[in-house]
């Protein structure tokens, strides 16, 4: 407990530990602060019994001044865990899945750091590309977890233990949470609002900060194609063939003979490498024209579903709906141009 010099009430401080590494990305320090600060904000018209505050500090296994990806110098202290309540591992800086990996395997005492403070039943957040860290950690083994849209196949190669909720925004699975895209953080500290300091707090730290709570997946912001995956040649000369016939039926057959190999060749590489049947994948294709077209034309939307290849634009919508989480309207209205409404 601490009290505040100014009205002498006692508050709760809850100490959060984010750790820095060199190479770590600036919003996984700097976001949560933004959050925390509104925190303290309007904690001067909360309850005394409910006000709580959140103090960072910004901690790391190597100790003094060290470098973020952008070169921005953070000046740290020595880590101990007994003396934390949380701690939030921000991402790695990255290009592509491979440089996430050549990463983490150097980062042994950061991993072992985080171990240590799940064992302790601390609250261990990440990110993005952090969530890997956690991975190499070994706190996720049989978890849930979720990472950024295009980094899901990745995270399940890497570590096939965990339970992927690839379409997440935030998983939490007893005090291990994990969250989606870098901007994400925030979302993360809001976690920590509101098992710290309530629901109400962190609803209304949201609202100062114009975040929407209601949306609980990533879904709508999906792009097949950008999705991190091993490169498979026959994958990528079926979709240059599929994209080619979306508007028509086609055979498997064709498309095998297209490819060079048997339907049952077929079958399993693309099993193996989208973990879907070529039909399922011909629904991903033109659920992405579709999202295309409903982001940058005027088309309606029975339109666009005959563009996609749907004859019925029902069965359109159904498909829609229940692939993306949003209506054809819904996405228009949120992802559009303004003036497309």
């Amino acid at each position: 407990m601490v009290q505040l010099a100014k009205t002498g009430v006692a508050v709760r401080k809850v100490v959060v530990g984010i750790l820095v590494f060199p190479g770590c990305q600036e919003s996984g320090l700097t976001a949560p602060l933004d959050v925390f600060r509104i925190l303290d904000a309007i904690s001067v018209s909360r309850p005394p019994e409910a006000r709580v505050e959140l103090e960072v500090r910004f901690i790391s296994t190597r100790g003094g001044n060290l470098q973020t990806a952008a070169g921005m110098g953070i000046q740290t202290q020595a880590a101990d865990i007994g003396q934390l309540d949380a701690l939030i591992v921000p991402g790695i800086h990255h290009r592509t899945a491979d440089e996430i990996s050549q990463a983490t395997a150097v980062l042994e005492s950061e991993a072992a750091l985080i171990a240590q403070a799940a064992q302790a039943g601390k609250a261990v957040l990440a990110s993005c590309s952090g969530v890997f860290l956690l991975g190499k950690a070994g706190v996720l083994e049989g978890r849930r977890a979720t990472t950024s849209w295009w980094l899901g196949p990745a995270l399940r190669a890497a570590f096939p233990g965990v339970h992927l909720e690839a379409d997440g925004r935030i998983v939490a699975d007893d005090a291990c949470v994990s969250a989606g895209a870098v901007t994400s953080y925030h979302d993360l500290a809001l976690w920590l609002v509101e098992r710290f300091a309530g629901r109400e707090a962190r609803h209304t730290c949201a609202r100062f900060l114009l975040l929407d709570l209601d949306r609980q997946t990533q879904t709508p912001f999906v792009i097949d194609s950008l999705i991190e995956k091993p490169r498979e040649d026959l994958i990528v000369r079926a979709r240059s063939w599929l994209n080619q016939r979306l508007t028509t039926a086609f055979r498997i057959e064709e498309l095998a003979s297209h490819c060079g190999v048997s339907q049952r060749t077929l079958l399993r590489r693309f099993h193996a490498t989208t973990d879907r049947t070529p039909a399922r994948y011909v629904q991903t294709l033109r659920l992405e024209r579709a999202k295309a077209l409903l982001e940058s034309t005027r088309l309606s939307v029975a339109e666009v579903a005959s563009e996609c290849g749907y004859a019925d634009p029902a069965t359109f919508r159904k498909i829609f709906k229940l692939r993306i989480r949003l209506t054809p309207q819904q996405y228009r209205s949120r992802l559009g141009p303004p003036d497309l409404g």
